[in-house]
């Protein structure tokens, strides 16, 4: 038995080691070992799981969890592991309720961020500043938390506390571009849409700034608030050009395409949109209102198989799926 825990110590030690470096190949190598001398193992399952969930390998990382569960459903690895898939699958009440009973357990900085950004997604934003508050006193330089507050302090409309909060990141983290974008937004939050976007504009003409996608779509914003969508498709498009992922500056170009009357571009960036963030209910009507007009209801049939394949989690998929296809018949 003593030997036993030994070698899962040490396998445990190693897997940690390879995922913090990103070694997914020797992380799978070691717990597949593990695993297999030990298939009961609760922790073992679950640093399995949490290896498929990085992987973005969902079903099977929630099938591991499972197995994980059965055998000791209160292990805190089982937990952290539940609730990092429950964030995952944007089921944030349920993985703030885990954090908060792992942070009860044992405070750690990665505990209280996430708990904090669950807290944010619920739009409870009092509650994460105060949990943000009471971890920075134990983690004073964890930028997560900070983060974290600085979006919670934005959200309550407290924008000069926000904007303190950003310029310590900015400060601290000069690569963070987000932190940036947010920044310049509360700066510019009271100026004239116009104003605000040949401003933004101006600050991207040269250097690191012209690089940073978060500032190329916070200034589509203005220019789209402005009026300007042609002016606001082209900095999506560039923003997409650096972050070809970015599901807020797909959904938001699709929407200037659609105002361009463009519908075949629109069409194609709001699919791209769908695949990316398929619970987007503004995307998914617009894309059903667009794909109607234009007679390509199959086109859309498609889309959301393809979606379901990359996404199984979002079961309203199958509803949105059965109302287009009854439209073919």
């Amino acid at each position: 038995m003593e030997a036993s825990y030994s070698e899962i110590r040490q396998r445990v030690a190693r897997v940690r080691r390879f995922l913090a470096a990103r070694d997914f190949r020797e992380a799978e190598r070691e717990i597949e070992e593990g695993v297999a001398l030990f298939p009961d193992h609760a922790e073992l399952l679950a640093w399995a799981a949490d290896l498929q969930r990085r992987m973005s390998k969902p079903a099977e990382a929630a099938s591991l969890l499972k197995r994980a569960e059965a055998s000791d459903p209160s292990h805190e690895q089982v937990v952290a592991v539940g609730a990092d898939l429950a964030y995952d699958r944007k089921d944030f009440r349920k993985a703030s309720e885990l954090y908060r009973e792992l942070l009860d357990r044992r405070a750690t900085a990665y505990y209280t961020s996430r708990y904090v950004l669950a807290l944010n997604r619920l739009r409870r934003y009092e509650e994460s500043a105060e949990a943000a508050r009471q971890g920075l006193e134990r983690f004073p330089d964890d930028l997560w938390i900070l983060r974290g507050l600085a979006a919670a302090e934005a959200k309550r409309g407290r924008n000069e506390e926000a904007v303190a909060l950003y310029e310590k990141l900015v400060e601290r983290e000069p690569n963070d571009r987000f932190a940036y974008k947010e920044l310049m937004r509360l700066r510019t939050a009271d100026a004239p849409a116009d104003e605000a976007a040949t401003a933004l504009k101006g600050l991207m003409r040269s250097g690191s700034r012209a690089k940073n996608p978060h500032l190329k779509t916070l200034a589509a914003d203005r220019l789209r608030g402005a009026g300007r969508d042609r002016e606001a498709a082209a900095e999506y498009e560039a923003a997409l050009g650096m972050e070809p992922g970015n599901a807020y500056a797909l959904s938001q170009l699709g929407f200037c395409y659609r105002r361009l009357g463009e519908t075949d571009k629109a069409i194609e960036t709001l699919g791209k949109a769908l695949l990316a963030d398929p619970a987007n209910l503004y995307v998914r009507k617009t894309l059903e209102s667009l794909c109607r007009n234009a007679d390509r209801l199959q086109h859309l049939v498609d889309l959301v198989d393809e979606a379901l394949k990359l996404h199984p989690e979002v079961k309203s998929l199958y509803g949105m799926r059965k109302k287009v296809a009854k439209g073919l018949s």
